[in-house]
């Protein structure tokens, strides 16, 4: 029985296929937190580092994200901020300008 982070606030819902709540992390009131919204996607990042040697590894990170931490990198290919970010940081070399463009 997941718990989601609302508009209201922290809502436990009940029930057998709900889908679990956004791994990403965000700052709340300063405080680092998990997001908590419902998701809608699976990262199809790389697998982290602490999960490559797991037997039931399906070759992807597959944590659950809301529609506003997916970033979409093709058709039906969604990436956590983490892995977008050691993703985009591989594609190119970051420099001083590269966060302004």
């Amino acid at each position: 029985m997941p718990v989601y982070r609302l508009a209201l606030g922290m809502v436990h819902m009940r029930g057998t296929r709900l889908p679990p709540p956004c791994a990403a992390r965000i700052l709340i009131n300063g405080q680092d937190a998990q997001c908590l919204a419902m998701s809608a996607y699976l990262c199809d990042g790389p697998p982290p580092p602490h999960r490559q040697g797991d037997y039931q590894d399906s070759g992807t990170c597959d944590a659950p994200l809301c529609e506003a931490h997916a970033r979409q990198t093709g058709p039906n290919r969604h990436l956590c901020p983490a892995c977008h970010l050691s993703e985009r940081n591989a594609v190119q070399q970051r420099s001083l300008f590269t966060s302004l463009v």
